[in-house]
């Protein structure tokens, strides 16, 4: 059995596609258990792979800005204390037994000690060693390989050259000579195809205007009392408390069944330079407006710096989105997060006149209001429900 252990993208929740960052750890390096090895984008977010368990890493067999999958391999790792030579002896059986698959890339540090059992490998047909990825990507793009001109070390054909090329073969020529070109990030991807599926949904949205005096004067009151409630913190307790009453739209829509949830998962969209991300706050029906309130903004400072990790994002029942947050907007109907089937969409609050009554008389006074848009699924719900939870939502929100 080789001393060579395979290192491979692991499985991050319902991640699927993965772009390698950066390494940490050079070939030749020894590392200890939780260290972190490299660096990966998903379609979620990016995050650092540790180490499960101390060892050596021999050979990095992916470059930065690689897009894989999933189980993909990255790279060869051996046991902590194997000796260079048996390392080195391990490479060179295994490359002249596999020359094909050990066509890898060359070493990223240049430096790197087990750097000559790398260089044994044998080249391919084409005259040079090709990764398995720069294969697989030259199949997916229909590219040449032997029309190409490696910019990698020593002239080797990177990822990067063959999406370059199929680009150019893409239509990129149709650009105009002012247009600056920005790839898709793999979340910028997900957020396309997300979308994509969601627009097919058929979605219906409610709205409803709620005078936010009472939340308002209960703010004040907290606040003097010590207590820090934000108002997206006091409607998202409110929303959540209806939601485990209800029983209905905190719900997942499968093609077999529809799932109820009894526990709220509560995802919170939040804006960030990279794109939208919707991080979870698990089990919310146990948090008090305060601690829902202090869970969003730790939830929104993590995205915002880039320290979401997958689980972050796994496994919401149902979402608010605020783009009130953002300034002044009128209306938040949004697009549903598949399979959920509830959404609920906070706009600016905004300062309209009311008929308010007093003492038997009715008058026109100024209030801040916020007008929520409930977007459903009306394929697992119909309007009543949507419109029960609305109802509950102002009674509540208002007799604070």
């Amino acid at each position: 059995m080789s001393i060579l252990k395979e290192l491979k993208i692991p499985h991050m929740g319902s991640v699927e596609n993965a772009k390698l960052l950066s390494w940490v750890v050079r070939e030749g390096e020894t590392y200890a258990d939780g260290d972190i090895l490299y660096e990966v984008e998903t379609d979620k977010t990016a995050t650092e792979i540790e180490a499960d368990g101390p060892g050596i890493l021999v050979r990095q067999l992916a470059e930065p800005d690689a897009p894989m999958k999933v189980g993909d391999l990255v790279g060869l790792w051996a046991a902590a204390g194997t000796s260079q030579g048996d390392i080195a002896a391990a490479l060179a059986a295994r490359d002249s037994a596999a020359p094909a698959e050990a066509g890898a890339p060359a070493a990223v540090a240049a430096d790197a000690p087990v750097a000559p059992a790398a260089a044994a490998a044998a080249p391919t047909e084409e005259g040079q060693r090709l990764s398995p990825l720069v294969r697989r990507l030259a199949a997916e793009h229909g590219v040449d390989l032997t029309t190409l001109a490696g910019t990698g070390p020593g002239g080797r054909i990177t990822g990067d050259d063959v999406l370059a090329a199929a680009g150019k073969s893409d239509g990129g020529a149709g650009a105009p000579g002012d247009c600056e070109t920005i790839a898709h990030s793999l979340r910028r991807q997900t957020i396309a195809r997300r979308m994509t599926e969601a627009a097919a949904i058929p979605t219906l949205t409610a709205d409803m205007e709620i005078d936010l005096g009472g939340l308002f004067a209960r703010r004040a009151a907290d606040k003097a009392a010590g207590r820090s409630i934000s108002v997206l913190g006091q409607i998202a307790h409110t929303a959540v408390e209806i939601l485990v009453e209800q029983g209905l739209l905190n719900a997942h829509w499968t093609d077999s069944a529809l799932l109820r949830f009894k526990s709220v998962h509560l995802g919170v969209a939040v804006e960030t330079d990279d794109g939208l991300v919707v991080p979870v706050i698990r089990d919310a029906q146990s948090l008090d407006a305060e601690g829902l309130t202090a869970a969003i903004a730790e939830l929104a400072e993590k995205a915002r710096s880039g320290a979401l990790k997958p689980a972050d994002l796994e496994g919401g029942t149902f979402t608010i989105s605020n783009p009130g947050s953002l300034g002044p907007t009128i209306r938040a109907e949004a697009l549903l997060n598949p399979p959920q089937i509830a959404l609920l969409g906070l706009p600016g609050i905004v300062r309209a006149p009311r008929a308010v009554e007093r003492d038997g008389a009715w008058a026109v006074e100024v209030r801040q209001v916020v007008r929520p848009s409930l977007s459903f699924d009306h394929r697992a719900v119909d309007g009543g429900p949507v419109i029960a939870f609305l109802n509950l939502l102002k009674e509540r929100l208002e007799q604070l």
